[in-house]
Parts: C-alpha cells; structure tokens; sequence
C-alpha cells in the first residue's frame, strides 16, 4: 500500500514537473516574441494560457504599434497547434492542424491607424470637390462613407472576433485555409480556401506559391446590424424615413448610372439593392474544375480566366445568374463612369441650357437669404449675355483677379490637383471662389482658395 501511494506520489510530481516544464516554455516563447516586436511596437500581456490539450495563448494582450496613440488590446490569444509536443520541443515543419482564436479585439477609430486612411479620404475629397460616392446618394450631406462618417453613425471603435484555422494533409497534398471575421454590430465575414500543395513547401513560400493549385474559394458576408444603422442615420441626415431614404438612394443611383452611360444588367442591380437590405447576406465561390495556378493566372486573357472559374453568386439565398455579362465592358464602364457630383446640363457646347436648369434651381433656393436672390439675379444676367453673343463665347483663360467681374457667368476651373470643376460663379474675391452646381440631387455651392487653382476659365 505505501507502494502504490508513494508510486501515486511520484507519478503526480512528474506530472506536474512536465506541466511546469511545459508552462515555462509557452512563457518563453510569449516573452520572446515580445522581444522581437520591440523594435516596432510595445507590446504586453496579463497572464499565460497553457492547456494540456495542446492549446496556448495569453489574456491582456496590448499592443501599442511605435508613433501610434491608441493600442490594439486583445482579450484573449489561444493558439492550438494539435499536440503540446508543438510546444515543448519545437519544429521545422508546419503542424498538421494550426487554430489562432482572437477574442475582443479593440482599435479605436481614433487611433493613428484609422486617422492615416481618414487622412487619404480628405485627400480625395479635396481634390475633386464635386465627388460623391454612388453609395452614399441620398444620404444628405454624405459624400462618401469614411470614418469620420463612421463617428458620426456612433462606432467609436472596431471590436472584432477572428478565428483562422489551418490544416495541411502531406499525403494527399493538400492545404486548408478557413478565416472568421466578426466585427460587432457591424458584418461578419468568412473565408474558406482550398489549395493543392505539400505542406512541407510552406518552409519556402516562394515555391510554395508557384507550386500550389486552388481548388476551392468561398467567400460569405452577413449584415449585422450596419445596414440599419446607415439607414436611420442616412435618413436622418436627409429628414424623411429610412423607407423613403432607401428608396430615394434607389432612385438617384440609377439616375447616376444613367448619367454615367453604364448599362448595369438587372439581375446585378437587383443584387446591389438587395444587398442594401437589413440582415443581407451574400456567398460566392470559385471552383475552376483542375484548379488554378500562378501561370494560367499570369498567362490567360482575363475574360478568358474569368469564365474558367465556376463562378457562383448569391444574396440572399439567391442564386444570382452571371451568364452573358459582358464584364470587361461593364468594368471599363463602371471605371469611366461619371463623377456623380458632377453634371452633363453644363458644357462647352451649350452653356445655355446649362445654366437656365441652374438659374431655376437658384430661384428655388433664394427664399433662403438675399445672397442666393443675387445669385439668381446674376445667373439671370449672365444667361441674357450669353444669348445676345452666341457665336463668339467660348470658356477663355482669365485671371483671378478679373473674376468678380463674371458673377453669374459659367466658368470652369482647373485646380492643381488635376480635376476640373464646372458650374456656375456665384462669389469671387482675393481669397477664394464658390462655384454652383446643379447635382442630380439638387444645388450645392463649393469653395475654393485661390492658391489651389492653376487655371480659371470664363464662358466669354
């Protein structure tokens, strides 16, 4: 009896020796990489998960990515790699089985990071000041759906969920990839890939890449919960209801479609409509029958890959049929469509008609204040010059300074960052200009500085 206790007694103490053992090596490891990343980010953690199934990972992650303000915080990090001998002893061959889970991922929108890509969409903005997205028709001021718009919608942080799962079979040489993005209140995204390759190539990526083969891509996205929180506050912003706001965004995308000479097939509209929808959902997948490697990628004429794919789309549930879709027609169309912000009323050609549209407009709006009354008045004026010279006008170079003289006269502006601007002059002066324009969705005016123009050009 004292035998098989001390045997007991023995065998708990190896037990947890090789627990301690294994904990101390995830430590490692965790403490390791943290040295690593310091060069480019501080990164810490609360405390080591260590399980004896196989599964590791820390709690209170945060990293804090060098000249950034906010950090990325993680809940929980939980590697699983199949065995705890993964750990223990390390590798130089990828496990069978790889599953990383992030719990609770958090990154403020105000940090550096999302700061930067609000950064580039003010570039944007600024350079073409007439743009709207076709996307955000109809949603009052809205020009397009940034982050600042994201604020303004109340997220004030990203908060996400994300499991990758890896597998990798040597025998039959094939390779799995899975990937689950759930952002909270906002889309869930998931990713499957199928890939045949040696998983012992994965060593060196560069011949893994020309070497693998997919099978198998699917692609699923649900709405969860932003759908609804773009319409109440698109309707908001707009003063109706989010039944007459997407019905209002409806009528102005196809007028912008129309606008932009793009004939976008039914069953697509149907599907972007449909996608609009609160609790969307949408799949798609890709299953070329004998897969598809680098060469035929690099090799094929688009069109011709394009078909080789099995191409399968849905929303909703519904299949969406793609047969006879010119698509390099409708890509060249949608990449030369028209800027929705701007208008073909206004042209070199027959500036007349352009500005008796916006004159009108200009009167609708003069209630408003004495300013937009003398704004009608000038149009009015320019519109009676215009018709006493028909034959002689035409848009001419004239100087900054002359401007004030031509309020009310249609005038196009060249600025510096490449983009001209057209429309109707209805203030002038040493500082600035503000250029009227008739949108599809009513009149807007648009400032701009003097020290960005490069050209002014007067209808004369």
């Amino acid at each position: 009896m004292r035998k098989l206790g001390a045997g007991v007694f023995v065998l708990v103490l190896m037990v947890a020796a090789a627990y301690g053992f294994y904990w101390y090596q995830v430590k490692s490891q965790a403490d390791d990489l943290v040295q690593q990343m310091s060069p480019f980010a501080q990164v810490r953690y609360g405390s080591v998960y260590a399980h004896p199934d196989g599964t590791v990972g820390v709690d209170g992650l945060t990293i804090t990515p060098h000249q950034m303000h906010a950090p990325v915080s993680i809940e929980a990090v939980r590697i699983q790699a199949g065995s705890p001998l993964f750990f223990l002893f390390g590798s130089d061959t990828p496990p069978e089985r790889l599953n990383i889970s992030l719990k609770q991922v958090r990154q403020g929108l105000d940090s550096e990071l999302f700061r930067t890509v609000q950064q580039q969409s003010d570039l944007m903005l600024e350079s073409n000041p007439l743009y709207v997205s076709p996307n955000a028709l109809g949603c009052g001021s809205v020009r397009q759906f940034d982050i600042n718009t994201m604020k303004r919608m109340g997220f004030s942080e990203m908060l996400m969920d994300i499991n990758m799962d890896y597998r990798g079979d040597s025998r039959a040489r094939k390779i799995h990839f899975d990937l689950f993005v759930d952002i909270h209140d906002l889309g869930e995204t998931r990713m499957e890939m199928a890939l045949s390759a040696d998983p012992n190539q994965l060593r060196n990526p560069m011949i893994a890449s020309g070497n693998a083969r997919l099978e198998t891509l699917s692609f699923n996205y649900a709405d969860r919960g932003y759908n609804q929180r773009r319409d109440r506050f698109c309707a908001a912003e707009a003063g109706i209801k989010p039944a007459e706001y997407r019905q209002q965004h409806r009528h102005l995308f196809v007028q912008w479609l129309n606008a932009s000479g793009v004939e976008l097939p039914d069953s697509l509209l149907a599907a972007y409509f449909d996608l609009q929808q609160p609790d969307a959902d949408m799949a798609f997948s890709l299953r070329p029958v004998g897969g598809v490697g680098a060469a035929e990628v690099m090799m094929q004429d688009p069109m011709t890959l394009l078909q080789s794919l099995n191409l399968q789309f849905s929303i909703n549930d519904k299949p969406l049929v793609l047969d006879g879709i010119d698509w390099s027609e409708l890509m060249t169309g949608l990449a030369m469509a028209g800027n929705p912000g701007r208008t073909d009323s206004v042209s070199a050609a027959e500036p007349e008609e352009g500005m008796v549209a916006a004159a009108s407009e200009a009167e609708a709006e003069a209630s408003a204040g004495s300013e937009a009354s003398q704004v009608a008045e000038s149009v009015a004026a320019a519109e009676q010059r215009v018709r006493a010279q028909p034959v002689s006008k035409r848009y001419q170079p004239t100087p900054l300074a002359e401007l004030p003289a031509y309020l009310g006269a249609p005038v196009r502006i060249f600025t510096y960052f490449g983009n001209d601007v057209e429309g109707q002059l209805v203030h002038a002066d040493g500082q600035g200009i503000r250029v009227m324009q008739r949108l599809k969705q009513g009149v807007a005016e648009y400032p701009l500085d003097n020290d960005r123009i490069q050209q002014a050009e007067v209808w004369r």
